[in-house]
């Protein structure tokens, strides 16, 4: 018997927290280990990757029990993955590849994927897959502890599904109950199709003159259809006449626009020159007024000037008729002292005469 199965791949799957290859030769392969060094978990992984679906069987409770759990030397693992490699070569998979990879993934939320080649597919898929050739995840090819005590122990019709399934027939049972499934839908249709069409029956003659007006309604649409296009070509015609004329008008305006706007042009430069010659006007009115203003404000302080000097002219004038009316008591008190002056003198001198005598007498005493 060639060699089938050629590889299988561990990576976080319970015990194997890191990727773990098992690549099987030909002849028997066996992996011996104490207890505990994980060869159940081998033996589940493969069940697993078969799309095994019975957490009893795989010696857990939940999906994360399939995951790495963690230890003292490393973390836990996030998503658990096992991976089948399949020879191909002679085509005893109904699949055109020469080798085939089956693969599941669990999360810790709960979620699996399988994978055929690297691609995602249904669990469906891989087990339509498999049946077809004896490795169903009910086929009995995986056998475990305690499963041949279980399977002597059977009932004749329990014995009678195992055998059915160790020969590879589930498949078959389970499109003939998929078959089966169908062909009941299919008879509570008809029979769902029967029932509506007894109860329409009374009713024929009452749908046939609804049928007729449908009849009608339908012809006068179309007729009514067949005007309104007629109805709208005409009116579409007489619109684009009438948009040809409004484009012929249009042109024109837009010639004419063109030509005004030349004018405007022209019009904006002559006003430009007149708004730049008022400008300089302006200017030269601006310093008029300045100049005016300034010749104003002279103006203004000759005459505050000549006021003042108005005023003063007008005091000194009062201060000359004053003065030219106290020149006579003035004149009367300059001859007064005049006199006053010679008699002074006189005085003077009679009083030099004196001390020369005084003078002369105390020499000639001496």
């Amino acid at each position: 018997m060639p060699l089938r199965l050629k590889q299988l791949e561990l990576h976080g799957y319970k015990t194997f927290a890191t990727k773990t290859d098992f690549q099987f030769s030909e002849g028997i392969s066996a992996i011996v280990g104490p207890n505990g060094s994980g060869k159940s978990n081998i033996v589940d992984s493969i069940r697993w990757v078969l799309g095994e679906q019975s957490y009893g069987l795989l010696r857990g409770k939940k999906t994360e029990d399939m995951i790495f759990a963690g230890s003292e030397l490393r973390p836990r693992a996030g998503m658990a993955q096992a991976t089948l490699v399949f020879d191909n070569a002679d085509g005893w998979l109904p699949i055109e590849f020469s080798e085939v990879s089956v693969a599941r993934r669990a999360y810790r939320d709960g979620q699996n994927e399988y994978l055929l080649n690297g691609q995602r597919v249904r669990l469906r898929d891989i087990s339509e897959l498999l049946a077809k050739c004896g490795l169903a995840e009910r086929t009995y090819t995986i056998i475990g502890q305690g499963l041949i005590d279980t399977a002597l122990s059977l009932k004749s019709d329990e014995r009678r599904a195992l055998f059915e399934e160790a020969a590879g027939i589930g498949v078959y049972r389970n499109k003939r109950e998929d078959a089966l499934r169908k062909l009941d839908a299919t008879q509570r249709n008809l029979e769902r199709v029967l029932d509506i069409l007894a109860e329409i029956r009374p009713r024929l003659r009452s749908l046939e003159r609804q049928a007729q007006r449908a009849r009608d309604y339908d012809q006068v649409k179309d007729d009514l259809h067949g005007i309104l296009k007629q109805w709208y070509g005409f009116h579409w015609h007489q619109a684009v006449a009438e948009l040809d004329d409004r484009q012929a008008r249009a042109e024109v305006a837009a010639a004419e626009l063109v030509e005004r706007q030349a004018r405007q042009e022209n019009y904006d430069q002559e006003v430009a020159g007149l708004r730049a010659q008022i400008a300089h006007t302006r200017q030269a009115l601006n310093a008029e007024r300045q100049t005016a203003s300034q010749l104003h404000a002279e103006d203004e302080r000759l005459a505050r000037e000549l006021a003042v000097a108005d005023e003063r002219l007008r005091s000194l004038a009062e201060q000359g008729q004053a003065l030219s009316a106290e020149l006579p008591a003035l004149e009367a008190q300059e001859q007064e002292q005049a006199e006053r002056w010679q008699a002074a003198q006189a005085e003077a001198a009679r009083l030099q005469a004196e001390a020369g005598d005084a003078q002369q007498q105390t020499q000639a005493a001496q």
